[in-house]
């Protein structure tokens, strides 16, 4: 008897077990974790134009930590125009921070992917939610489109007469109902903005120039088919599951301060392309994780000697103390005394480059001649050697040269 109860009991556990494993099954099925959960890759694809492999997304960051300048984080978007997938076009997003927080955002267009129109300001919910532009990008050479409409929640203030119905309501019972309310609303741009400056900081790379191969943004951005005639699917890729979509993007990173227009990929800060904090007239290649800054005879200013009767050169303390900000920055020093017309020309002041480091130093000239460097010319500068060109260089500046 006790044998016949052991079985009743296993098959009737085995028989629940089914049940739960059944159940389960069409639950997880109907919710679309198994059957709709998905991951979409937008990749790498080929520019028309140039034949060249370009990223859908490429991510621009200057933090600001040492307060030289603004925080700006820059988003562009490189998707096709057509169907035809014949030519790309560009929609570039720039956002700019104070202390931490957003104050203004901007956008631009590139129909020709080098040049970018003029910046207009944008509203933080453009270009999200159900009716918002698609951008089209390629997987693995079909055309599919892109749209920024993920959803998140809120909690906001209810409406002044949905407070009064509970003010009434708490006054007759003893649970009281809360004041405020769980609302859904759609990611904005500010939203996958603050995202990406977010990953950028914490990612491990550090600064520089670098590609982040594999970055989900299936919580904001979702993939749609498009068929033959360009006409979008009105369902996501996975609608109804758990999606996963995942972009490789280019990044620049710089700890410090933009402050001038041509370290924007856009060229443009806040609408102006003449943007500039320094007053230096920099030349820049954006995508150059290291700055180069070539300094020549035209930034120094003379010092006449009476008792040597001629001059003797320096950097203003100005320009040095600004230079003296950018850690990454390669400095090169090209003195052509022959730029000097009528100009008894002596050589380096006292303290003419102090402290500033400095990469290379080429003092030339047409003729041979000579060329002093006053005590601590040179100070601090990192500099061993001179390139010298028909000059005798007299050195008094103490440095290991």
């Amino acid at each position: 008897m006790t044998k016949v109860l052991d079985y009743v009991l296993i098959g009737c556990s085995i028989i629940a077990i089914l049940f739960t494993c059944v159940f389960a099954y069409h639950v997880y099925t109907s919710k679309g974790i198994f059957t709709n959960s998905t991951s979409t890759y937008v990749a790498s694809y080929k520019d028309p134009s140039t034949g060249k492999d370009v990223n859908p997304f490429s991510l621009n960051y200057y933090q600001n930590y040492n307060n030289t300048g603004l925080e700006v984080l820059e988003w562009r978007i490189n998707g096709y125009s057509d169907q035809a997938m014949s030519a790309l076009y560009g929609r570039g997003y720039q956002l700019v921070f104070k202390n931490g927080s957003p104050v203004g955002g901007y956008y631009c267009d590139s129909y020709d992917g080098v040049s970018w129109s003029s910046m207009h300001e944008y509203d933080e919910k453009n270009d999200c939610g159900q009716y918002a532009n698609f951008w089209y990008v390629s997987i693995d050479g079909e055309l599919k489109a892109i749209r920024l409409d993920g959803k998140t929640t809120n909690t906001v203030d209810k409406e002044w007469y949905e407070k009064v119905g509970v003010w009434f309501y708490n006054l007759f019972n003893k649970v009281d109902v809360s004041y405020k309310k769980v609302v859904e609303e759609y990611y904005t741009i500010y939203d996958v903005m603050i995202h990406f400056k977010n990953l950028i900081k914490s990612c491990s790379v550090g600064t520089g120039d670098y590609v982040l191969p594999v970055v989900d943004l299936g919580e904001f951005i979702h993939v749609y088919e498009v068929d033959k005639n360009g006409v979008v699917d009105e369902d996501k890729i996975g609608d109804g599951g758990q999606v996963n979509a995942y972009f490789s993007m280019d990044v620049h990173y710089d700890k410090r301060g933009l402050t001038y227009a041509d370290q924007s990929m856009f060229g443009s800060v806040m609408g102006n392309s003449e943007y500039n904090t320094t007053g230096i007239d920099f030349d820049v290649n954006y995508w150059k994780s290291t700055v180069t800054y070539n300094i020549t005879e035209k930034d120094f200013v003379a010092r006449y000697s009476s008792v040597d009767q001629g001059y003797y050169y320096a950097l203003s303390q100005d320009l040095i103390n600004e230079l003296k900000n950018y850690e990454d920055m390669e400095i090169n020093v090209v003195f052509d005394v022959d730029k000097f017309k009528n100009v008894n020309v002596l050589g380096l002041d006292y303290y003419a480059l102090n402290g500033l480091e400095v990469s290379s130093l080429t003092i030339k000239s047409s003729q041979q001649r000579d060329f002093t460097l006053l005590v601590n010319s040179l100070k601090d500068t990192g500099l061993t050697s001179i390139n010298a060109e028909n000059v005798n260089i007299v050195n008094l500046s103490g440095g290991e040269l």
